[in-house]
């Protein structure tokens, strides 16, 4: 509990944010130790569910990078990036589908264990997040070949609001072609054109970082609350650097979609989400 704050009044403060929430939609990336380490994934869902028993709407989207790394080696494959992205050919995709159908069983069967209920959204005759497949362009023009990667291009708002009704849905970061094929998803990428198709509140990725920080060996150097422009400078500045740059860009992705704010959160922390909730020191907050 913070120190400033006695139990009453740290009642009456998540009482009135869940009031300013209730009925708005929060969009939850989860990815890296919030996925890996079962404390922080358990701490992560026990925040999720107390957020809905207060009223919020949430939506949760979920990678598995490291799981299918593991899985494409157990297989005797070699995991290949082009242009910062997975390689999908078509066996690398049968694992990329199996690996994470497997992940969302296992996060909606824990969510169902806390008493919340869940979709199995698993199927791509009526998986909401449709798409195409990607095409980037190299430094001479060429095209440069992804494989089975695709982008979000429209996101069936209906099936998940009437989802969110009574439950929390929780989707894989892949996208369904329009014939009806699996398309591999970043899963940032993903949870940010929900996020905008959903008019969310804020689209928060939980990482395995504290958020931006001033001085990467300072944890002190914390920045809690960013610009769009601000973010500019620090990309300019050197600031931002490093593995911090695809992070920034998501939350530039989930603005551009039409996400509220978006939020970079420490997803080591078992409790990262409610404190963002709780307006207590949590992460770095990007604004319009």
């Amino acid at each position: 509990m913070p120190a400033h704050l006695s139990l009453p009044e740290l009642l009456l403060q998540a009482t009135a944010h869940a009031r300013s929430l209730r009925g708005r939609v929060l969009v939850v990336k989860l990815g890296g130790s919030a996925m890996e380490d079962p404390a922080a994934t358990r701490g992560t869902l026990q925040s999720v569910v107390a957020l809905q028993t207060l009223g919020v709407r949430l939506v949760l989207v979920h990678g598995g990078g490291k799981p299918i790394d593991r899985a494409m080696e157990a297989a005797g494959l070699t995991p290949k990036k082009v242009a910062g992205r997975r390689y999908t050919d078509e066996a690398t995709l049968k694992i990329v589908v199996r690996v994470l159908a497997e992940l969302n069983d296992g996060l909606r069967g824990q969510l169902g264990g806390l008493g919340v209920k869940t979709r199995q959204f698993v199927d791509a005759e009526s998986y909401p997040i449709r798409g195409e497949r990607l095409t980037l362009t190299g430094p001479d023009g060429t095209p440069i070949d992804l494989g089975w990667v695709g982008r979000p291009t429209d996101i069936c708002t209906d099936d998940l609001n009437q989802m969110l009704k009574t439950g929390i849905a929780v989707l894989m970061s892949l996208a369904v072609a329009p014939d009806e094929s699996w398309l591999n998803v970043n899963a940032d990428t993903a949870a940010s054109a929900v996020a905008g198709a959903m008019k969310a509140e804020a689209c928060l990725f939980l990482t395995d970082t504290p958020g931006v920080l001033r001085d990467v060996r300072k944890a002190a150097s914390l920045i809690p609350r960013l610009t769009r422009s601000e973010c500019q400078q620090l990309l300019r500045d050197g600031v931002i650097a490093g593995g911090m740059v695809p992070k920034v860009e998501a939350c530039f992705e989930a603005l551009d979609a039409g996400a509220g704010r978006a939020v970079i959160l420490d997803g080591r922390n078992p409790h990262a989400l409610l404190n963002w909730f709780l307006s207590e020191p949590a992460g770095t907050e990007i604004v319009p």
